[in-house]
C-alpha cells in the first residue's frame, strides 16, 4: 500500500506529528509531500500513490491568497482519478476544489465532540451512530459541493463528512488521526478508507 500525504501545515512539528498520527492509524508508512511542492499534481503522479491523504491546517481559506497557494492542490483533486481523504483544511480543499465557498466560524472549535452518521456508507463500516472525534477549526464549508453526497454533521459543522458520488473522493471536517484508545473511531475511519482504496 503506497500513501501519499500532502502536507498542509506551515510548522514543520505538526506536519511531522500528521505523519506519525496516519502512520499509526494506517499501518504504512506514507511518504510525505508538502503544498508548496513544485508542479503538485505531477509530482504526486510520479509517485504512483494507492491513495492520497490531504492534512489539516491553519491557513484560512476564506482568503483569496490562500487560494491561491493551494489552487494547484486543488487542481490535484480534479486532475488525478485517485482515493483522496481530506482531514479538516484537506476536507475544505475539495469542497473549494468543486466550487464551494468556506465561512469563518468567528470562534476555533477545538475538543472532541459527537458527530452524527447520517447515511450507511462503507467509510463507517463498525461504527455507531454517533462517533466521538477531534474537532480543531475555525471555518467550514457553506454548503455541500456538487456531486457529493452529506454524510454527517455536529452541533458545530453541518458539512462534517462528505463523498463523491461516482469517485472514491472524502472530506471530514474532523481529525480522525487524533483518536486514542478511549476515542478510536477516528483511526476506524482512516483503516475503513485504506480498505476502500485497496479494493479500488
Amino acid at each position: 500500500m503506497k500513501i501519499v500525504v500532502v502536507n498542509n501545515y506551515k510548522e514543520d512539528a505538526k506536519a511531522q506529528q500528521a505523519i506519525s498520527n496516519l502512520a499509526r492509524c494506517t499501518g504504512h508508512k506514507p511518504e510525505m509531500l508538502d503544498y508548496k511542492t513544485r508542479s503538485l499534481v505531477e509530482a504526486v503522479r510520479g509517485k504512483s500513490p494507492d491513495l492520497v491523504i490531504m492534512t489539516g491546517s491553519n491557513f484560512m481559506l476564506s482568503k483569496s491568497d490562500t487560494r491561491t497557494v493551494f489552487q494547484q492542490e486543488m487542481d490535484m483533486v480534479k486532475k488525478l482519478d485517485l482515493p483522496y481523504l481530506g482531514i479538516c483544511f484537506g476536507h475544505q480543499l475539495i469542497g473549494a476544489a468543486y466550487g464551494v465557498e468556506v465561512a469563518d466560524l468567528g470562534q476555533t472549535v477545538r475538543a472532541f465532540k459527537e458527530v452524527q452518521l447520517l447515511d450507511n456508507d462503507p467509510l463507517f463500516a463498525g461504527l455507531p451512530g454517533t462517533i466521538r472525534v477531534t474537532e480543531s477549526h475555525r471555518q467550514a464549508l457553506k454548503e455541500l459541493p456538487h456531486g457529493f453526497r452529506h454524510l454527517a454533521d455536529s452541533s458545530t459543522s453541518r458539512i462534517e463528512v462528505i463523498a463523491h458520488k461516482t469517485r472514491l473522493i472524502y472530506g471530514v471536517q474532523f481529525h480522525p488521526e487524533r483518536s486514542d484508545d478511549k476515542n478510536p473511531h477516528g483511526r476506524t475511519i482512516i483503516q475503513n478508507f485504506v480498505n476502500l482504496a485497496v479494493k479500488a
